[in-house]
């Protein structure tokens, strides 16, 4: 057998909350005798029933109101103005109603019984006790269009959240596009070539096998060499998809600066970065520019330099090599350290130190302009 419910499980206290006013409003009945009790009690089973409507029939919610309204007008004029406040459930089922027309006539016909109060005590024909039910006047001119303002403002910033959704999404999309014209890139300058020059290299073996042997078994070194290089590239591609920790990468940008003979000076502590993609890219910036110093530097010292500061991360790596017009040299690591930073919306700086070397100041925030820490970002630039 099914268990009777006063109110559907799932709306929890708040209707039971609002039989306060109905709770209240009984107490008149005590003492009451005659038709001044009967007809007061059915009345209200028949307004109970029309509030219990709304939460189990909710389609029905302004039918209910309206019948709701009209029980009460008539307790009001022909039992007693304590049965006022019974109004206020007639409001707060108007805010169910989703139809502005219907909407605004039930707060017409609400607020009508207090228009007709006012008239009936203007013509003398009834005295009302204003000081007692004017909070309930106040609530029910006010409060329903209280409730429209901020409906009307609700949709607004529910309009704008979808917009920034919208955009955020078209934001994610141009960054995947990105990193798949990179990652084509990449395979183009890179395997392609290497392939190109692997099957140019194949056709030259094949007519020399028989013409000079001793040329054909270096041109098969070579594609052997090739093939070996081929496949380190290719490693190196797929590694950037790859999240990065980049505690991990000073770690192995120390390694890898002590192998090349360069002392590595890390100065300050790595903070923690909430952005997983984010600290990826920031990982392979880092790797960048330490490539670009054992490669082209000839320094005998790297300082590393991670700080965190007014929603700012700032990398600087640092060294005492040679300049030699590395600023305006192509293929060195620079520009693929500009288009990452570019993508996190920061900033990339390159100077020439006084003493000979190159300094990199790297400037990101950590939170991006109508995002949270949290936005995507592409792991390869």
């Amino acid at each position: 057998m099914k268990k009777f419910r006063l109110f559907p499980e799932e709306d929890g206290y708040i209707p039971h909350l609002w039989l306060a006013y109905y709770y209240f409003t009984l107490l008149y009945l005590i003492g009451e005798q005659g038709f001044r009790f009967w007809i007061p009690l059915l009345v209200m089973v028949v307004i109970f029933f029309c509030y219990r409507e709304i939460y189990w029939r909710p389609e029905r919610t302004f039918s209910s109101a309206i019948v709701l309204t009209i029980l009460v007008a008539y307790l009001i004029f022909f039992i007693e103005q304590d049965f006022f406040y019974l109004l206020l459930y007639a409001i707060n089922m108007l805010y169910v109603v989703k139809s502005p027309a219907k909407f605004w006539t039930g707060y017409l016909i609400v607020n009508a019984v207090t228009g007709i109060m006012l008239l009936t005590d203007i013509y003398g024909i009834h005295d009302w006790t204003w000081g007692y039910i004017s909070p309930g006047i106040l609530i029910s001119l006010i409060t329903p269009a209280v409730w429209k303002v901020q409906e009307k403002w609700y949709r607004k910033w529910e309009a704008v959240n979808e917009e920034l959704a919208d955009t955020k999404k078209q934001v994610e999309e141009l960054i995947k596009e990105r990193e798949r014209d990179r990652i084509a890139r990449d395979l183009h300058d890179t395997v392609g070539q290497t392939l190109s020059t692997i099957s140019v290299k194949s056709d030259i073996s094949k007519k020399l096998l028989y013409k000079n042997q001793e040329r054909a078994e270096q041109e098969l070194d070579d594609i052997q060499q090739l093939s070996r290089s081929l496949l380190q590239e290719m490693r190196e591609i797929v590694s950037d998809l790859r999240f990065v920790s980049l505690q991990e990468e000073v770690e192995a940008a120390q390694l890898r600066l002590k192998e090349a003979g360069i002392a590595p000076e890390l100065e300050q502590q790595i903070p923690s970065i909430e952005d997983s993609s984010k600290e990826t890219m920031i990982a392979y910036i880092l790797k960048e520019a330490v490539t670009n110093v054992i490669r082209h530097s000839n320094a005998t010292v790297c300082k590393i330099r991670v700080i965190q500061s007014n929603n700012y991360l700032h990398l600087q790596v640092e060294d005492n090599g040679g300049y030699d017009n590395m600023l305006s040299q192509d293929g060195n690591g620079l520009d693929g350290i500009r288009k990452r930073v570019s993508l996190m919306k920061g900033e990339a700086h390159f100077h020439k130190r006084i003493n000979g070397g190159l300094h990199l100041i790297v400037k990101v925030p950590m939170q991006t302009e109508g995002g949270n820490s949290n936005d995507s970002f592409a792991v390869g630039g």
